[in-house]
């Protein structure tokens, strides 16, 4: 069976890239037996995206990583701020938040099925509460802190966007990165 991603650039440029997924089967076949005889790397279920997907993951991650260092600095400016604490304890405060929430997502993503559930059960609350209570709110925050009359409400809305932008971009470059057949 085979699926199409279709990813846009910011040129409008689509990249489609057929990402295949291998039928279950209940008995290895023998060409597979013969495959893992000769002590192939892969797993019979695993497959990798084509060249130009794997760019398209690339830029997807860069993008996500370029807002992860404009949520981490106005996140370790408000934690500054709201404590009164120095530079060197924001960003520290600020890398625990926001790399927290990435670091709890990717192991939600490559948990294995059996384990998965429980994982979720701690990691999900803890995702939800860092990104909105703490790192939008901080964002949002230290981007009003900037805003003068009506143009705090956009600022307001840019700092929630940016928590947010990094969460679906790493989410969604991961679970492409991280694609396997038996899906």
């Amino acid at each position: 069976m085979y699926r199409i991603l279709v990813m846009i650039s910011a040129q409008g440029d689509g990249i489609v890239c057929p990402v295949h997924y291998p039928p279950r089967k209940t008995q290895a076949a023998p060409r597979a037996e013969a495959r893992r005889a000769k002590g192939a790397r892969r797993a019979r279920n695993e497959t990798w995206a084509p060249l130009s997907c794997r760019r398209g993951i690339f830029g997807v991650m860069l993008v996500a990583l370029a807002l992860l260092g404009l949520s981490l600095s106005h996140l370790a400016s408000g934690v500054a701020i709201v404590t009164g604490s120095g530079e060197r304890d924001g960003w520290l405060m600020a890398v625990g938040i926001d790399m927290g929430f990435v670091a709890l997502e990717l192991a939600l993503l490559v948990a294995p099925a059996a384990t998965r559930p429980a994982v979720a059960r701690y990691a999900s609350p803890a995702i939800v509460g860092t990104l909105l209570a703490t790192s939008a709110a901080m964002n949002a925050f230290a981007f009003a802190s900037h805003a003068d009359g009506l143009m705090i409400f956009p600022a307001i809305g840019l700092g929630f966007a940016v928590p947010a932008l990094v969460y679906a971009l790493t989410k969604t470059g991961a679970i492409i990165f991280f694609a396997r057949g038996s899906q």
